[in-house]
């Protein structure tokens, strides 16, 4: 992106006029002055929204937001904008401009400006940008439409792009572990691989790396991001009240920010093998993304405004859903209803297991909740006992979900019905695991992550995978009831360069006592295998040297070069002959086969042996 001076419409003289009207909180906890009503002001080239507290022009050629100020101070370097993937970046190009929320009109009670594009490409695209008073914030959803005469849409990302003054913001807060002071955007890099990843050539930070993918989170429980300036004593953060519109439920990893002042809102975004938004040729699909807002504070420490847009992101969820819109595609609260529950889990072999922290879940019945994009999700987190209760769905059939550390596998109940202004209560739903039988031996934790195996807790560094082949020169060799997996289980399963600089695939073993009345049982042995991601592998399995299985067609997610620690998560049974195992030492070889490149791993979740 080409750092560029947005041309002047609205004259500097009436737009700093208007500014001058209310003074601004020395403190993040002083009393508010009474709310100023919203005003507009509009010309042939652009609509200006001030509400006393901050003001905003938008562009009319093409639906971008030019400026925003917080008092007499601009925060943005570059307009920002819409951007959506069909085969290439597009954006708005001159939309249609309606003002179906005049303050002129309303009493300054609300302003909302809509930006549509419609007939052009796949889909119409409309967005829409909402002031209220007594707000520091610009608020925003987006449309997208494919009318039923359109060809196949197929998107791979969308997102609303804001790149912020780097005089005034310098320190990245995406959540309480990641909270970054970053140099000015225009320090010198090289590219490395992949070519996210960039290196500091000069100045202080001359050798530092920094990568988008370093500052990504899961969808699920993320409401609020953005930067702070410690000279400025500012913060501008991406603030939103609901995940439902989310693709992929709450796993999926979505980017928030980079390095040059970047600060995004995913609308839609398939990295980490998340699925495209697909709408076949023919299919009337209509979906709200959103509503999410700029939110500006001031303060003098930086936690302190994080701590604020936190609880402006509380506040959004409390009111959720937003009673100030006002689409035919959005489901106010009277076209929504609720379910509760109790989740129970009940494994006589692990009877300390708990649905305590479990996601829980309301998506389509297929595909894999993973895997979808053109509709909702509703997801919350059930309480230390496993009680869950979801509100403000939007009404409809659904399957309900869930999954929880510790537990291999998720629990499903079809046929759940939302009914508008209803509450569900389901009851106690019992979750029994699947087992095979007795329970030999287990490495790992079934939490959908590699986070607690070696670098799983450090993992957002570029190069890990580089230091693989000096901390295992034989691979890895794992031996039930001595080795440690924090240790000795590296967080993922990767390539190895030869002297020839050639990557090829690598071989881990498992060594494990068995037992005699597990060789002589008869019935076969089942090796469980849980992955937290994959990319480009073909495993063999392989006992006591006899091959039990070779395993293809994994999802591909690219996890491990993106820094991450999961994506997209599959498991697998691998069944054998329970007399190919033997009274004393015996092996599992795990050996992944494909090579070529150094991102084709398996990132294993969880391992476990069950004998007859």
């Amino acid at each position: 992106m080409t750092k560029t001076r947005p041309r002047h419409s609205i004259s500097r003289a009436r737009l700093l006029a208007g500014l001058a009207v209310l003074p601004l909180c020395a403190s993040l906890h002083a009393s508010p002055p009474a709310a100023r009503p919203v005003a507009l002001e509009e010309d042939a080239k652009a609509i200006v929204l001030s509400n006393g507290l901050v003001r905003a022009e938008l562009d009319r050629a093409s639906g971008n937001l030019v400026r925003l100020w917080l008092g007499e101070r601009q925060v943005l370097s570059n307009p920002s904008y819409l951007d959506w993937h069909t085969g290439g970046s597009q954006r708005l190009a001159r939309p249609a401009v309606s003002i179906p929320a005049d303050p002129r009109a309303n009493g300054g009670a609300k302003a909302e400006v809509v930006f549509a594009q419609q007939g052009r490409g796949e889909i119409d695209v409309a967005l829409h940008y909402v002031m209220l008073p007594g707000e520091r914030a610009l608020r925003m959803f987006a449309v997208f439409s494919h009318p039923a005469d359109r060809r196949e849409f197929r998107m791979a990302q969308a997102r609303y792009v804001t790149r912020l003054s780097d005089k005034l913001f310098e320190t990245v807060s995406v959540d309480a572990e990641r909270f970054r002071e970053l140099p000015p955007f225009d320090t010198p890099v090289e590219a490395l691989g992949p070519k996210e990843s960039l290196r500091f050539t000069a100045g202080p930070w001359q050798g530092g790396i920094t990568d988008k993918y370093h500052y990504f989170t899961d969808a699920g429980g993320h409401f609020v991001h953005g930067w702070t300036g410690k000279d400025s004593k500012l913060g501008c953060w991406i603030v939103y009240g609901s995940t439902e519109d989310q693709n992929g439920g709450p796993t999926r990893q979505h980017n928030t920010a980079h390095w040059q002042r970047i600060l995004l809102k995913i609308l839609a975004c398939s990295h980490y093998g998340a699925p495209n938004t697909v709408a076949p040729a023919g299919r009337v699909w209509e979906k709200v993304y959103g509503p999410w807002m700029l939110y500006l504070n001031e303060g003098d420490a930086p936690a302190a405004l994080r701590a604020d847009a936190e609880r402006q992101a509380a506040a959004e969820r409390a009111a959720w859903p937003a009673a100030w819109i006002e689409h035919p595609a959005f489901a106010g609260a009277a076209e929504r209803g609720g379910v509760r529950g109790r989740l129970v889990v009940r494994d006589p072999q692990a009877p300390g297991a708990s649905a305590a922290g479990a996601w829980v879940g309301l998506a389509e019945p297929s595909p894999d909740w993973q895997q979808q994009a053109l509709n909702y999700q509703h997801w919350v987190r059930a309480d230390a006992q496993g009680r869950f209760s979801i509100p403000a769905a939007r009404a409809g059939g659904y399957t309900l979900y869930a999954f929880v550390g510790g537990v291999l596998g998720e629990f499903r109940r079809a046929g759940i019905v939302v009914t508008a202004g209803g509450a569900s209560d389901l009851g106690e739903l019992v979750w029994t695991p699947g087992r095979h039988g007795r329970q030999l031996w287990e490495i790992g934790t079934a939490d959908r992550t590699a986070k607690e195996f070696r670098h799983g807790d450090d993992h957002r560094h570029w190069g890990l995978w580089l230091k693989y082949p000096r901390e295992f020169p034989e691979d890895v060799v794992f031996t039930i009831g001595q080795s440690d997996w924090r240790r000795d289980w590296n967080y993922a399963q990767v390539t190895r360069a030869g002297t020839d600089g050639r990557h090829r695939g690598t071989t881990w073993r498992v060594l494990f006592d068995g037992d005699e009345a597990a060789a002589k049982a008869g019935g076969d042995a089942v090796l469980r295998l849980a992955f937290a991601g994959t990319h480009g592998a073909v495993l063999r399995v392989l006992v006591n040297g006899r091959e039990a299985a070779v395993l293809r067609d994994f999802p591909g997610d690219n996890a491990m070069i993106r820094a991450g620690i999961h994506g997209q998560y599959s498991a697998r049974d691998v069944r054998f002959p329970s007399g190919w195992l033997r009274a004393g030492r015996n092996e599992i070889a795990l050996e992944q086969q494909e090579g070529g490149a150094p991102a084709k791993y398996i990132m294993y979740d969880y391992l476990r042996l069950e004998v007859p």
